[in-house]
């Protein structure tokens, strides 16, 4: 994400001109050391209801923030809970044995080599 400075500021002790181009990078900032404990870390339960309070208002940027904001945050978030709710009813997700996940950055970030997986029913009863 780029924004361009409309007048003076001071980012920390930075100081930005207006008219300077400033670039937010959500991949940076979402494994920021002093924002997260443990930043590199696959930690869903940092989310929780429970604990969202402790989550500094823009460390975590998945959908921009601002003026800006993505139009389709709400519909996104909606349509990944049920899917994710309809894919963990019927199977057991594992990351295939030997597979070597490498993050791949463009417009969104995803994995550079697909995400091979092993899929499993899970009993009926």
């Amino acid at each position: 994400m780029s924004r361009e400075a409309r007048s003076r500021d001071m980012i920390g002790e930075v100081a930005v001109a207006a008219g300077t181009r400033i670039i937010i990078a959500p991949w940076v900032l979402h494994r920021h050391r002093k924002l997260w404990p443990d930043a590199d870390m696959f930690v869903p339960e940092r989310f929780a209801p429970e604990n969202r309070g402790r989550i500094p208002r823009f460390a975590y940027l998945p959908f921009g923030a601002g003026p800006r904001i993505c139009v389709g945050m709400t519909f996104a978030m909606q349509e990944a809970l049920l899917a994710l709710t309809m894919i963990a009813r019927r199977f057991r997700l594992t990351l295939a044995e030997g597979a070597d996940v490498m993050p791949f950055a463009r417009m969104t970030l995803r994995p550079m080599h697909g995400l091979p997986m092993r899929i499993e029913a899970r009993s009926s009863g």
